[in-house]
């Protein structure tokens, strides 16, 4: 199934041309071919994008602070400081979970958004260490040509 055919369930009728799914791989063709913001029926919005294989937060930690205010509330409370809401003792947000205070799903929601931005930090964090590693080897590199040509052994 395709994005645009997501979309169409989404919205809840066919409003995206979709094609056929062909037999030998169960692949369908591309048919979208321009960018469209769609309104959804219960106020949210969809970008359908041609080409558009994924999506990915691009966020800071205090982004999802901000969108789960409430959470950031009750975290003030948190026995620790740099309590994470998931093990730790005397953990406000656990705690508003269980008395029926905050929303079980609202919460899942909160931790796999701060997992999301976890993964992507790291993973910047490493193409920048492989990023520095490579401008060293080159300016190696280029010390190891300068040295020969100052010399004459090249």
């Amino acid at each position: 199934m395709g994005k645009s055919s997501i979309l169409n369930r989404l919205i809840g009728f066919n409003r995206q041309k979709v094609g056929s799914v062909r037999e030998a791989d169960s692949h369908g063709r591309h048919i979208t071919t321009y960018r469209e913001l769609i309104m959804l029926p219960k106020g949210g919005m969809i970008i359908d994008n041609p080409g558009m294989r994924e999506l990915q937060l691009w966020s800071e930690d205090e982004d999802i602070d901000e969108v789960f205010d409430d959470i950031e509330v009750l975290s003030r409370d948190c026995k620790f400081r740099d309590c994470t809401h998931v093990n730790e003792p005397g953990c406000a947000v656990k705690k508003a979970i269980e008395s029926g205070v905050l929303d079980l799903r609202r919460y899942q929601h909160y931790l796999k958004l701060k997992k999301e931005i976890e993964y992507l930090s790291i993973k910047q964090n490493q193409m920048k260490r492989v990023t520095e590693k490579a401008r060293g080897r080159n300016i190696s590199k280029y010390a190891k040509v300068v040295k020969k040509l100052k010399t004459g052994n090249y």
